[in-house]
């Protein structure tokens, strides 16, 4: 691909890698969009998390692809941040669902 010489391009793949691997996640179908379109999050929803550290964890490190590389997936990353306090099973596999969504564009990149 050719590119302006006073360009930059950032990515973070291997970051990104990382991430699916911690998440247990590599070999995990990928899907097209982060969250469903008519799913609404609620902090009452099923049972609280056993793990929260793991759920803080990966919303953490969510945030910081949003900044770096990842402006596609900053709302629904600002939605699971709402429930850091007392997340809920429906919360975490929000996460995971959005791990997939990255899965599916790991390549992105900022130009």
């Amino acid at each position: 691909m050719a590119r302006p010489k006073k360009s930059i391009l950032l990515q973070k793949r291997r970051y990104i890698l990382d991430l699916l691997s911690e998440a247990a996640k590599l070999e995990c179908m990928s899907v097209d969009s982060p969250m469903d379109v008519n799913m609404k999050l609620l902090s009452y929803q099923r049972e609280l998390l056993g793990n929260v550290g793991r759920y803080i964890k990966f919303v953490g490190k969510l945030n910081y692809v949003t900044i770096v590389t990842r402006p596609d997936i900053t709302f629904t990353v600002s939605v699971v941040s709402r429930f850091l306090s007392s997340p809920r099973i429906t919360h975490l596999e929000t996460v995971m669902k959005i791990l997939r969504y990255m899965k599916a564009s790991e390549r992105a990149y900022l130009f």
